[in-house]
């Protein structure tokens, strides 16, 4: 099943109409009034239903001569998000479903070039095939159902798209390095045990849709256009587009006119449901081969990892029906019941611990039908792996067994359904979109189920379920179910195995071939990429207009400053903004605030609220990962006096909150922020939870005990991500040791929490001082930024709620606000001059590379290279553009690209799941040296293409309204601009030129390919890592090679042999330290 999915097992994959390809689209202004035909053409209205909890309606059509299904989501907002959905059934490993992801863009019948989709739609508002403007897209629209339906699916396409052996005989190719990168991973290895130990070889759900690597070797062209004949059907295509602003009428009307006449010239015309045509999974073989658990079963996945001190468990049962709605949301409720937070029976009886059996216990079902229920153990001793799921389940029993806490479950179900209304305000498209994809695969043909699908009403049902009944739901599914346990072992032997047959296959086919047939692999794969880059016509692109940005039609939010220190250094007036009546109301209650609190104002039903904390440069930032970890969970005194135990607290936070959260790195990389999300009608309950928080927390050391040792057992499944561990090692090259980000290091933290493990034993009274002294840092009004976002005006007292919870904040003068902390104040000298230096580290978990090399950039949002730096960006990274033609095309990476951070002043290359980091970046080395000396020409077309595209870049950046406020607080409160800054950056690259791209490319992108001007840090697995670091150093870097040893080595270091110890290496891991109630 190869469908989009919120479900964490449901695996995705980019470029994907096959898969539901989310097609975001920048709009143009909203049409006075939309109409709803029950007829057009070929299309018959099939339903339409309008959400009880929202204005939202969702319609259907089918086209009654070609089968071809229509849904529109009115969803609000300046994007359009569209989905092409082809439901793809396979009953083998080979991949095939995948394969057309990525093939069908490679030309099509009437368009039979790479790239012309990518192309076009970056002339359009787009970011590649995933956006248009509602021009744009209703011109580009039978474009793309002619590459979806017709593409041409060449030899060439396939050896750089799928797979190909390169001249010195490795496994390359974008779907195979995709594939790599993942199949041999912990969670990957125990989908597929599970797969194949529930469904039998009749149920296309035993397959891997991505396809595994020993599958894809052998894998033909001539498979992939005999599958796609059988499945890209236009009967068997639903399009899906959520906007309010894209007419339905002109939608139907472009179908009609040039779509439906492509497929019937093609005979492809026959009606909804073709003669012998089979829905698949609901009428074929699948259907009636449904999952088995005899009894209950245990199994063993070994997973390759050098370190074995932690492993991972699944247990799954089989869940409810498709159609089984009432049940299916009981389900979900009763998971988030039982392991949503320290309070939840799991967590308290397995995580909670000094000693904790797991890290985290997720549970989740799937989308098939009937579904599947999982539980996901992360992070499980190995001593613990064969015992511990008994444990489990036996503790699963005990629960049913006994009353259930109905207090908690009727918080988790109000929770639970102000989610789902704050989905449709935060994200509707996508909320809405998941919803219908599963509709299209096993709702009723007649549409029928379409309005309980959606519904809410089986709240109002649940909200009426006694006990009992919760109990024999757990019974019932999780008790007397059989379950299936796989457990996921960690092993070194197959770590080194799989790194000697790597090693073996390539000295085979090296051996077998010869130099003559390494040559002609060379040579294959050369007339491949030219066949593939074939240039397009210059008058295919000119005939698509680019559409005008002034229509685009932006989310409007209103600002307003509460009096005080945050009105005194507001150098916007209010008479710019036209915000009056949101600044009068505001200021009604008189309230002069020793805070910086800053509103927006937006249609919502909820408020939230963010506060921005900033640590002083000589604050011991250490300990700042266990004092967010354990920031909702501590016991805490409340203004009135009331002590509340930390279970108390966790208990009335869920009762009275949607959402609350504390982080770094969002929206600054040195602030930490604090986020409470509630009913408007809560806001002073918000405000006086937010500081009890900060100021009435007390640090009980069995919390803080609890927390070390889950933050140590989970260090081991951190560090098997390869692009975790480049990212964190490049960011401590270039940040100091007064980084509040750095602190929450991935190696940074490594180094630090058994050393501090010790130190509560053997000296707890001072680390609570140190915790103290932090929260005193952090808690200083002077460096606090407030946000409130949402509908400000139906607030009571918004500002005064402010003072009767803080006013023990003395005033102070607009001198002594202290300034942001930007990650560019806190460089180290690899950061503010980066040169020579270079890390590989090995890891044994892994087979593809990963990297980032960096050099210096612009700093700051104004600066005035940004706008061609911009441009310049754009034109690289474009889909179908430069470095995607170079690296991916070539098959030396799935995926590259150029960032730019502002903050810190850097540019970076990053090298995304690579057979070999090295080559990706020699290959992008010479492009950018060809482009500078002009061997490679850029024209006119691509300029202006790369602009139109920066569009939808800026437009979904606030293409929700509550996105839209959050970016007002960022531009207006953090950086010091406009509110509409990302409009006029964008209007600042109207008048770049190529000449200003060549010189930026020059100053500031070439440097990045220089030793003597950047610093790089690759991950690897340990089969490359010698190769990798070896090639480097040809180059000129000063190369260090790391990896991260076991226990056993790091003794072996003690007594004077083995290699450097990992823990002395220090990181940034760039992670959001988060903890989060959703």
């Amino acid at each position: 099943m190869d469908v989009d999915s919120p479900i964490p097992n449901q695996k995705t994959f980019s470029n994907s109409p096959g898969s539901a390809t989310p097609v975001p689209v920048p709009v143009e202004a909203a049409q006075a009034s939309l109409d709803i035909p029950s007829a057009l053409g070929n299309f018959k209205l099939v339903n339409q239903v309008k959400l009880e909890y929202s204005d939202t309606r969702v319609v259907k059509w089918q086209s009654q001569e070609t089968g071809l299904k229509v849904v529109w989501i009115d969803v609000e907002g300046p994007l359009v998000q569209g989905y092409f959905t082809f439901i793809t059934e396979i009953f083998d490993d080979s991949g095939r479903p995948h394969t057309l992801e990525h093939a069908v863009f490679m030309g099509s019948e009437k368009y039979p070039f790479k790239g012309v989709l990518d192309t076009l739609a970056n002339r359009m508002f787009a970011a590649g095939t995933n956006a248009w403007t509602e021009e744009g897209f209703l011109g580009i629209l039978p474009v793309f159902v002619d590459h979806l339906l017709y593409p041409t699916l060449t030899d060439a396409a396939f050896t750089t798209e799928v797979y190909h052996k390169n001249g010195k005989g490795e496994d390359s190719g974008v779907v195979f390095s995709e594939m790599q990168g993942r199949e041999n991973g912990s969670g990957d290895l125990m989908q597929l045990r599970l797969q194949r130990t529930l469904y039998n070889k009749s149920n296309g759900l035993r397959s891997e849709t991505g396809g595994l690597m020993e599958a894809l070797r052998v894998l033909t062209i001539e498979q992939i256009r005999q599958y796609h004949a059988s499945a890209y059907l236009p009967h068997n295509l639903t399009l899906i587009v959520a906007g309010r602003s894209l007419s339905p009428s002109r939608f139907l009307t472009t179908l009609q006119n040039e779509v439906e006449p492509s497929i019937i010239a093609h005979g492809q015309a026959h009606g909804p449901r073709p003669p012998g045509w089979k829905r698949p999974f609901v009428e074929t073989s699948t259907s009636v081969n449904p999952p088995h658990i005899e009894e209950d079963k245990f199994e063993v996945v070994n997973f390759p990892e050098k370190d074995e001190s932690v492993g991972e468990v699944m247990v799954s049962w089989i869940g409810t029906g498709a159609k089984e709605w009432l049940e299916s949301l009981a389900v979900d409720v009763a998971g988030v019941y039982l392991t949503d937070g320290p309070v939840s029976p799991l967590y308290k009886e397995f995580v909670e611990l000094d000693d904790p059996f797991c890290t985290d216990i997720s549970f989740y079902t799937s989308t098939e039908n009937p579904s599947i229920i999982t539980a996901y153990l992360s992070s499980v001793p190995t001593e613990h792996l064969e015992t511990f799921p008994k444990k489990f389940l036996s503790f699963l029993a005990e629960i049913a067994g006994k009353d259930i806490d109905m207090k908690r479950m009727k918080s988790v179900l109000e929770r639970s359904r102000l989610q789902l209304l704050n989905s449709i305000e935060t994200d509707a498209a996508d909320a809405l979109s998941n919803e219908v994809l599963t509709d299209a695969l096993f709702g009723a043909e007649d549409g029928s189920d379409l309005k309980p699908h959606l519904s809410d009403k089986d709240y109002d049902v649940l909200e009426s379920w006694t006990s009992k009944q919760w109990s024999a739901l757990l019974t019932k599914y999780l008790v007397d179910g059989n379950s299936l346990t796989i457990v996921g072992r960690p092993s070194a032997e197959l770590s080194d195995q799989i790194e000697k047959d790597e090693k073996d296959r390539v000295a085979e086919t090296v051996k077998r071939l010869g130099p003559e047939g390494l040559a002609e692999l060379a040579k294959k794969l050369e007339e491949a990429q030219k066949e593939n880059d074939k240039a397009i016509p210059p008058e295919i692109i000119r005939a698509f207009k680019v559409p005008d940005v002034t229509k685009i039609d932006w989310i409007k939010v209103g600002s307003a400053r509460s009096t005080g220190i945050a009105k005194d250094v507001w150098s916007i007036g209010i008479e710019e903004h036209g915000q009056q009546k949101i600044q009068k109301h505001v200021d009604a209650d008189g309230t002069e605030l020793p805070l910086f609190v800053h509103f927006d104002h937006i249609k919502s039903n909820f408020i939230e609220i963010s506060i921005v904390l900033f640590a002083s440069p000589d604050t011991n930032r250490s300990i700042l990962p266990l004092y967010l970890d354990t920031f909702f969970s501590l016991p805490i005194k409340r203004a009135d006096g009331t002590e509340l135990g930390f279970e108390d607290v966790v208990a009335q936070l869920d009762s009275e909150t949607l959402s609350y959260s504390i982080d770094v790195d969002s929206p600054l990389q040195e602030g930490v922020t604090l986020k409470i999300k509630v009913a408007k009608e809560k806001y002073s309950i918000a405000v006086a939870w937010l500081r009890d928080l900060l100021l009435g927390s007390k640090f009980s050391l069995d919390r803080l005990k609890v927390s070390t040792s889950k933050a140590i057992q989970n260090l081991p499944s951190e560090k098997r991500s390869g692009s975790d561990v480049a990212h964190a090692n490049y960011r401590q090259m270039i940040i100091d040791g007064k980084s509040t980000n750095l602190a929450m290091n991935l190696l940074k933290r490594a180094d630090f929490l058994p050393a501090f493990k010790k130190r509560l034993d053997e000296e707890p009274d001072l680390v609570i001082q140190e915790f103290e002294a932090l929260r005193t840092d952090l808690t200083n009004p002077r460096s606090m930024r407030v946000s409130v976002k949402g509908d400000i005006l139906h607030l009571k007292d918004p500002a005064k709620t402010w003072w009767d919870n803080f006013e023990r904040f003395p005033k102070f003068e607009k001198s002594e606000l202290v300034p942001v902390v930007l990650s560019r104040d806190v460089l180290a000298p690899l950061g503010k001059a980066p040169a020579k230096k270079l890390v590989v580290f090995g890891i044994s978990s892994i087979e593809s590379s990963f990297a980032y090399h960096v050099a210096k950039g612009p700093a700051g949002w104004d600066h005035p290279d940004l706008p061609a730096l911009t441009v310049a960006r754009s034109v690289l990274n474009a889909m179908e553009g430069f470095l995607w033609k170079f690296i991916r095309g070539a098959g030396l990476a799935y995926g590259a690209n150029i960032s730019a951070d502002a903050e810190t002043g850097i540019l970076y290359y990053r090298v995304f799941k690579s057979p070999d980091s090295y080559k990706a970046f020699g290959a992008a080395k010479d492009l950018i040296d060809s482009l500078v000396s002009g061997k490679i020409e850029i024209d006119d077309l691509t300029i202006e293409s790369a602009k139109s595209s920066l569009a939808y870049s800026t437009a979904s950046k606030e293409s929700t309204m509550n996105d839209a406020a959050s970016a007002s607080f960022m531009n207006q409160v953090l950086l010091g601009l406009s509110q509409s800054h990302g409009r006029v950056a964008l209007a600042k690259t109207k008048d770049v030129t190529i000449a200003d791209v060549k010189r930026v490319i020059k100053e500031w992108i070439q440097p990045i390919f220089d030793p003597a001007t950047s610093i790089g840090s690759v991950a690897t697995s340990k089969a490359k890592m010698e190769e990798i670091a070896s090639e480097f150093e040809k180059l000129g870097y000063e190369v260090e090679r790391r990896s991260f040893e076991t226990e056993e080595e790091q003794e072996e270091d003690e007594d004077g042999s083995g290699s450097e110890d990992w823990s002395e290496v220090e990181a940034e891991s760039g992670e959001e330290k988060e903890v989060e109630k959703k």
